[in-house]
């Protein structure tokens, strides 16, 4: 299965031209913005690596219910 780019919008031909965000070809640029948004490439490599959720079998399941929010407000991971 070919996971497909999202279609590039006016939003994005704009900030193309004008935002040194997003014509940034920096690794990490994310961590280095406050609040950060994905380009269209962003958006592709995330949601080809990422494993959706129905996707897990019962077992998986179960180790996500154990580790589901143990995020705190500042987005730190902690057991």
């Amino acid at each position: 299965m070919r996971i497909r780019y999202r279609k590039e919008d006016e939003a994005d031909k704009w900030l193309k031209k004008h935002d040194p965000y997003y014509k940034s070809t920096a690794k990490n640029k994310r961590k280095k913005a406050k609040y950060p948004y994905e380009t269209v490439e962003q958006e592709h490599r995330r949601v080809a690596v990422e494993i959706p959720f129905s996707n897990l079998n019962a077992s998986q399941r179960r180790q996500m219910k154990d580790v589901a929010g143990a995020y705190d407000e500042d987005g730190n991971f902690e057991l």
